[in-house]
């Protein structure tokens, strides 16, 4: 079974090779020479640590390429067997398991449902997913397991435990409950456990999986029962792990008071009204509100207003240059939402601010829980005396 497959010892490397892994995960595949210009380090330093990483199995050499002039260059790219994580975003209802490879693939998913994901049956069910995945890879690659992240919404990940101390109240008691799940995927897979707000997780994911791998800044919006918001900065994430980067989903909505952004962009605000009118928000969201289009598109109308305040709040901030807006919508509605934010924005937005590229995010559904995944090759493979966002922490203060 692959549960005793004895874990992977997680070699000890200096901060220049820590950073060289960092610069293929942002960038690719690179030549040697890209490497050393990108990193500040000479050729030969480069070259020294490339053929040590080659010799630990965490990067290999991909097909040469050909240019107009010189000898052809071999690129270096993260070896996709180097190590294995495992990623857990925890819903409301339910969670999402993948295994992701050290090159950032999806290599198994899988899904629990759990009625109560602070309770032990559903500890007991994320532990015998995780056990399923392990039992799935292959012995080798299961082998060089380096870690678990788990990640969820702000009001129930600080109750899975990932921060504790002996509390009494109720909520605090449920605190006590939800730390059996971070504790035993511990105890049970001998691995570390990591925790991450989900929203950063999707933002991390979105910069993993950027084609372009560019230095763009970037808002990210989730939206879900509530409103989630995340800061690309310069492609980077900001911020420490269980901490947002951004706000603007609390920024009040002008004209109301006491209102926010997320009370109108957000599925609470869209299932509220449907159940008021005796119709369930998630069986017309599966047939794409064709009993309640008159309620979404309502919904759709207050939404895009609340949300175009908020870019515009940001973009009169930081240079935004593009905003990625996720939903659970099917094609045509998340379309046609991001047609209306992007011509409100355009619309309303001051001559001296440059209005944003606004696109559907594209990275599916997975984002959160591939995200979380990617957390543990961070912390034991990232720049030394930084964060899991690839900077040093800045202080919300300096960027919100």
């Amino acid at each position: 079974m692959n549960g005793s497959t004895p874990r992977y010892s997680v070699p000890d490397l200096r901060p220049s090779e820590r950073a060289l892994l960092h610069l293929l995960r942002l960038k690719g595949a690179l030549s040697k020479a890209e490497l050393a210009r990108l990193s500040n380090m000479s050729a030969q330093g480069v070259s020294i640590i490339v053929e040590r990483l080659l010799d630990l199995g965490l990067v290999r050499k991909g097909n040469k390429k050909r240019g107009r002039v010189g000898q052809p260059s071999t690129p270096i790219e993260l070896n996709p067997n180097g190590a294995v994580a495992v990623g857990i975003f925890v819903g409301n209802d339910t969670a999402q398991l993948v295994a992701v490879d050290f090159a950032g693939g999806i290599i198994l998913e899988r899904y629990v449902n759990c009625e109560d994901p602070l309770g032990d049956a559903a500890s007991l069910q994320i532990i015998d997913a995780v056990a399923a995945i392990a039992d799935s890879l292959d012995d080798g690659l299961w082998g060089r397991r380096i870690g678990i992240g788990i990640s969820a919404r702000d009001a129930l990940l600080h109750s899975l435990g990932c921060t504790f101390r002996q509390r009494q109240s109720h909520r605090e008691a449920e605190a006590e409950t939800g730390k059996r799940l971070a504790s035993r995927l511990k105890e049970h897979f001998d691995l570390p456990v990591h925790c991450v707000n989900d929203i950063k997780a999707a933002c991390l994911a979105q910069i993993a999986s950027d084609s372009e791998k560019d230095a763009m800044t970037k808002l990210y919006f989730n939206i879900g029962e509530t409103l989630g918001s995340g800061l690309i900065l310069e492609g980077h994430l900001i911020g420490t792990e269980d901490e947002l980067s951004s706000e603007l989903h609390s920024l009040p909505v002008f004209g109301l008071q006491g209102a926010k952004v997320e009370d109108f962009a957000s599925f609470g605000a869209l299932r509220r009204a449907m159940k008021a009118s005796g119709f369930d928000f998630y069986d017309q969201i599966a047939c794409g509100f064709a009993d309640t289009r008159p309620i979404f598109e309502n919904w759709k109308k207050e939404a895009v207003s609340a949300l175009a305040q908020a870019i515009r709040a940001a973009c009169a901030t930081v240079p935004v240059e593009r905003v990625l807006v996720a939903s659970r919508l099917g094609r045509d509605d998340a379309t046609g939402f991001v047609k209306e934010l992007r011509f409100a924005v355009e619309t309303d937005t001051c001559a001296d601010i440059r209005a944003p590229e606004i696109t559907d995010c594209g990275i599916g559904t997975n984002a959160r829980a591939w995200g979380t995944a990617i957390i543990p090759f961070f912390k034991a493979f990232g720049p030394s005396e930084r964060n899991i966002t690839g900077r040093k922490s800045v202080r919300r203060s300096a960027v919100a």
